[in-house]
C-alpha cells in the first residue's frame, strides 16, 4: 500500500497555494473515501440539478454558456462534443474518463482521482446523462494504485446511494460505471488509441473522421474527457455557468491545474485562472528571477524564454508561440540548464513512447534524436540543422495523431530562441550552460548549414 501524505495524496503530489482554488477545493478538506463527507461539501448537487431539473439539453446549454473547453490539451468545447455524441442515432452511447496519466509529469488528474474521486465520478455521470450514455468507464493508469482503490470505492458508494447504476436518484436515467486499468503509455493520451486499447486491441490511433463521438468504442458514439474536464463540469452544474465564466480569459473560461516542476523549491500542482502570466504560475512554486526558460506542455509543448514570462497561460497564445498547454505541465529551468540537452530529452522520450503505427513518427523522431546527438557531440553533418526543421514539418504534415505532430516542439522552440547554444555545441563542442560534459574541440573546418530558424510562432 502506498503511503499517503497528510492531504491524502501520494507523497509526490503537493497542492500549492496561491491560485483560484475551485476544482481542487475539496482536496485536503474532504475525506476521499467518504461519500457523506463529499455530500457535506455540496457533492452530487450538480448531478441532482441535472437529472431532476435541467434535462440533457439544459445541461449541454449550461456547459456551453460556461465556456468549458477540454482540459486534455486540445481545448475543444465540451458542449460541442456532448451535443455531437447525443445527436447520433444509436442504441448505445458511452462516456470515458481518460485517467491514463499519459504524461507522468502532469499530476492534475492524479491529484483529483486520489484526493476527490467523487468529483470526477459526478462529472462523468453528468456527461453520461447529457449525452444519453448508459455506460461510463473510468480508464486509470495501472500504477495509480491509490487512485484505482478510491475510484472503485466511490463507484460502489455511489451505486449504493443511487447516484450511479440503475434509476439514478429515482429517475429514468441509468448508467453502469466501471473502472478499467491500462498501461498509461503516452499514446493513451490520444482518444482513439485509448478506445482501441479499451476494446482489447493494440493502443494505436486511427484516422479521423469518423470521430469518437460519431463512432467510438465498440462502434458506439463515445465522449472522451480527462478527469479535470469532468471535475469542472460537476463544479459548473453545482455552482452555475456564470460563476465559472467569471474566472479566466475571454477565450478560455475557468481555471486550469498546472504541475510546476524543475528548478523550483516547491514543485507541485496549482490551480490558476486561464490567462494568468506563465511567470506568475512559476512563482507559485517559488521560482525566482533567474528563469532561463519555461517548457510548457510537456513533450509535445515548447519552450518560452525568460523574456516571455508575461505570456498568458491560454490555448491560443501558447499555440501561436510554438508551445501548448498539453496536460498542464510547466518545467522551470535556470542558467545551469542546457537547452539542447533538455530538448533532446523530450524528443527521445517521445521517440521511445511512439506506438509505431506511423512511419514518420516511428522513424522520424529517432532521426531527429540522432541529429541532436551529433550536435551534442560536436560532429554534426553540414545539413543537420536544415534537416531538423524540414523533417519536423513533414512529420507535422503527415501526422496520424497530434502526439506525433507536436513531438519536435521542444526542439524547434529552443532552436528558435536559443540558437547560440546549438551553435556552441555543434561548432566548438562546448555547452554555454556548463551542464554537459563535452570535450573542447576546435571549430569545424567546413561551415555548417545556416542555423537561422523560422520564428517560433510558425512552428507546428
Amino acid at each position: 500500500m502506498t503511503k499517503r501524505a497528510d492531504n491524502g495524496l501520494s507523497p509526490q503530489i503537493r497542492v500549492l497555494s496561491g491560485g483560484e482554488h475551485r476544482v481542487l477545493a475539496g482536496i485536503g478538506h474532504v475525506d476521499p473515501g467518504s461519500l457523506d463527507g463529499y455530500r457535506e461539501h455540496g457533492g452530487y448537487a450538480g448531478l441532482e440539478r441535472a437529472v431532476a431539473h435541467l434535462g440533457p439539453e439544459g445541461v449541454i446549454d449550461e456547459i456551453g454558456r460556461a465556456g468549458l473547453r477540454g482540459r486534455g490539451g486540445g481545448g475543444y468545447p465540451t458542449a460541442a462534443k456532448w451535443r455531437s455524441a447525443r445527436g447520433r442515432r444509436a442504441e448505445r452511447r458511452i462516456v470515458v474518463a481518460n485517467l491514463m496519466g499519459a504524461d507522468p509529469a502532469a499530476l492534475g488528474d492524479r491529484a483529483l482521482a486520489e484526493g476527490n474521486p467523487h468529483l470526477v465520478l459526478e462529472g462523468l455521470l453528468i456527461a453520461a446523462f447529457a449525452t444519453g450514455a448508459s455506460e461510463a468507464i473510468l480508464a486509470v493508469r495501472r500504477d495509480w494504485t491509490a487512485a484505482i482503490e478510491r475510484l472503485r470505492t466511490a463507484v460502489a458508494q455511489a451505486e449504493e446511494q443511487r447516484f450511479a447504476g440503475y434509476l439514478v436518484m429515482g429517475t429514468d436515467f441509468s448508467c453502469q460505471v466501471s473502472v478499467q486499468e491500462g498501461s498509461g503509455a503516452l499514446v493513451a493520451g490520444e482518444e482513439t488509441a485509448l478506445l482501441a486499447a479499451l476494446a482489447g486491441d493494440r493502443g494505436m490511433p486511427v484516422i479521423r473522421p469518423p470521430y469518437p463521438t460519431e463512432r467510438g468504442l465498440w462502434g458506439a458514439p463515445t465522449a472522451v474527457h480527462n478527469g479535470e474536464t469532468l471535475a469542472h463540469a460537476a463544479w459548473i452544474m453545482s455552482h452555475s455557468a456564470e460563476a465559472f465564466a467569471s474566472v479566466g480569459s475571454e477565450a478560455s473560461r475557468g481555471t486550469r491545474l498546472v504541475t510546476i516542476h524543475g528548478r523550483v523549491p516547491q514543485p507541485g500542482v496549482a490551480e490558476v485562472p486561464l490567462g494568468t502570466p506563465v511567470g506568475e504560475i512559476a512563482r507559485l512554486a517559488g521560482a525566482g528571477r533567474g528563469i532561463k526558460a519555461l517548457f510548457v506542455g510537456g513533450a509535445g509543448g515548447g519552450a518560452l524564454s525568460g523574456g516571455e514570462l508575461t505570456m498568458p497561460y491560454d490555448y491560443e497564445p501558447l499555440r501561436a508561440a510554438g508551445a501548448g498547454i498539453g496536460l498542464g505541465q510547466l518545467l522551470v529551468t535556470d542558467d545551469a540548464t542546457c537547452m539542447v540537452d533538455t530538448a533532446r530529452f523530450f524528443l527521445d522520450w517521445s521517440a521511445r513512447e511512439a506506438c509505431g503505427k506511423a512511419i514518420p513518427c516511428r522513424i522520424g523522431t529517432r532521426r531527429l534524436v540522432e541529429a541532436l546527438d551529433r550536435i551534442l557531440a560536436a560532429t554534426p553533418r553540414p545539413n543537420d540543422f536544415t534537416m531538423l526543421r524540414e523533417l519536423s514539418r513533414r512529420m507535422a504534415d503527415t501526422a496520424l495523431c497530434n502526439l506525433e505532430a507536436r513531438a519536435p516542439g521542444p526542439m524547434l522552440t529552443t532552436l528558435a530562441r536559443f540558437p547560440d547554444e546549438y551553435r556552441a555545441h555543434a561548432e566548438r563542442g562546448g555547452c554555454l550552460a556548463g551542464a554537459c560534459a563535452t570535450p573542447e574541440l576546435p571549430p569545424l573546418v567546413a561551415p555548417l548549414a545556416d542555423i537561422e530558424t523560422a520564428p517560433a510562432a510558425e512552428t507546428r
